[in-house]
């Protein structure tokens, strides 16, 4: 029988991590994790927010640690979420696009299987989306006649067959669609002007050809029919609150991973009525037309670069945002009805951000800093010290070993570094820097980042391509408008910087072994012609 070395791997860390391990002169805190898919960082008040209601983040963000320049290592769901699992970089766990989340497998243990081989328990509900073998730790009660592992990495269509079994279908009002993408058909929603189809509605009829191509959940945006309490976002809070009920005298490791604010952008009432579209207010960079950057223009461009179709978005994206903030005001409100707050490191983060039409943009798939740039927040009572916000730029990979550490597992191999030491002031930060990779298949976009408290660079490890390098100022342009290489005619005063940036980047990738380490190193930043 061939036995995938992989697992072998990770079977043997684990041992030599349960060897290794001493008695605790601490009591080892639950851990309580709540992840959001695709949320921006300044959609919440305590990041300066003044028109998006968010009270218990900002409750959660005055009793911890707000990392206010925390970046993904991938501007990309399961890239994303599996680095942030295994405290790995991209190219380190081979997980580097979404689809690799259900065919390719990651040879590092995550923190949940560390935890779990020293005694937690542990479950998982909402949005997984990361190598399928990393979910079988969970322990999680059989749902809809799935064990623990089957119903993580199958959430979806556990979902869509809830709704459909307990919600009957019902005719069409003028200017609606049923939402096939994600509620199974069955539940109608009126469309926004953003929405592909809208254009459509005063006559119903959507031409054939157009009816044909392929409809993605980035092109729907409007408001569901659906009772709040029975949105996914309802459906994965109501879990983590069962969960926290069963585990609360149990050492305990919880994830509750809310799918929302991520598309479709359709939220239900009463939240869709809270924001108004003439309240909105969009990026300053909406109308850059990115004519020296990587991420040239396209079809993109409308309808993300009108200020007032991405009013639309935005409304129903924050309506989204509080919605999940009153879900999370409950889970932490049944932790103080358990008892469970004084000893439970809770942290807060999502998985990379949403360009809600800053450069006339949607979604993420690039390393601008609404893409990359993402909410964190870490609480722990009594031991860490509330109110702090901490602006040094810190990857999220840094959950892992962060995590470990306050569980008393300290020095398992990471490419990245606890915080506790810089949230309790003993530590300076192991690095001045930030670093996002991503694998795109298009050889004219960058491959991985790096981001100081002042500067940007962007740039890839491949020795072809027409790739675009990217340096910005952030100082003293913090809307990213001003490429200061590339085409740049004053390219050459600023390579200096550049150099000084591929320095650290490459000295990174080096200490951790990167195999991308050559290629940056070897790459031209500056042009001649």
């Amino acid at each position: 029988m061939e036995i995938n070395s992989s697992i072998i791997l990770t079977a043997t860390v684990l041992l030599s991590i349960s060897l290794s391990a001493n008695a605790q002169s601490e009591k080892q805190p639950n851990i309580l994790i709540i992840m959001t898919d695709q949320q921006a960082w300044d959609a919440a008040g305590y990041a300066g927010n003044d028109i998006i209601k968010t009270p218990n983040l900002d409750r959660l963000a005055r009793e911890g640690v707000n990392f206010s320049h925390a970046i993904t290592p991938c501007p990309v769901c399961a890239p994303a979420r599996t680095s942030i699992l295994t405290g790995r970089l991209t190219e380190s766990t081979t997980i580097r696009e979404n689809n690799d989340s259900k065919t390719g497998e990651c040879k590092y243990p995550s923190f949940d299987e560390i935890l779990v081989s020293q005694g937690y328990k542990s479950e998982y509900y909402g949005k997984f989306h990361s190598p399928e073998q990393m979910a079988r730790v969970y322990m999680n009660p059989p749902i809809e006649g799935l064990e623990g592992t089957e119903q993580i990495v199958r959430w979806e269509p556990i979902y869509v067959k809830y709704i459909q079994d307990n919600f009957k279908k019902r005719p069409l009002k003028k200017g609606e669609l049923y939402e096939t993408t994600f509620y199974g058909g069955t539940v109608p929603y009126k469309l926004d002007p953003t929405d592909r189809y809208y254009k459509y509605m005063d006559t119903g009829i959507i031409p054939v050809e157009e009816s044909k191509k392929s409809l993605s959940q980035a092109d729907i945006h409007g408001v569901l029919d659906l009772p709040a309490e029975y949105t996914i976002t309802a459906i994965q809070g109501k879990q983590a609150i069962g969960a926290l009920e069963r585990l609360k005298d149990e050492k305990f490791i919880l994830t509750c991973s809310f799918h929302c604010p991520h598309v479709p952008i359709t939220p239900s009432e009463p939240y869709a009525s809270l924001y108004k579209t003439e309240d909105m207010i969009t990026s300053g960079s909406i109308e850059d037309r990115r004519e020296n950057s990587p991420y040239s223009p396209g079809k993109e461009i409308y309808p993300y670069s009108d200020r007032e179709m991405v009013k639309y978005m935005t409304a129903n994206y924050y309506a989204f945002v509080t919605e999940i903030d009153d879900w999370l005001g409950k889970i932490l409100d049944k932790a103080d009805e358990l008892n469970l707050t004084e000893n439970t490191l809770v942290v807060f983060v999502s998985d990379h951000g949403e360009m809600l039409g800053a450069h006339g943009m949607r979604g993420k798939f690039n390393f601008f800093e609404e893409s990359v740039r993402v909410p964190f927040i870490i609480r722990y009572p009594g031991k860490i010290n509330a109110g702090q916000t901490i602006s040094n730029p810190v990857s999220i990979l840094n959950i892992f070993p962060t995590i470990l550490d306050f569980a008393g597992q300290k020095n398992i191999p990471t490419d990245g570094y606890s915080l506790r030491g810089l949230m309790e002031g003993t530590d300076d930060p192991k690095y001045d820097f930030a670093v996002s990779e991503w694998q795109w298949k298009n050889e004219s976009v960058p491959s991985i980042m790096i981001r100081t408290k002042d500067w940007k660079l962007m740039t890839t490890h491949r020795s072809g391509g027409k790739n675009v390098e990217v340096l910005f100022d952030l100082k003293n342009d913090p809307l990213e408008l001003n490429n200061l290489l590339g085409t740049n005619p004053q390219r050459f005063e600023y390579k200096q910087k550049a150099e000084e940036l591929r320095t650290k980047l490459v000295a990174y990738l080096e200490d951790v072994k990167s195999p991308l380490a050559a290629g940056v190193k070897n790459r031209k930043l500056v042009r001649e012609e």
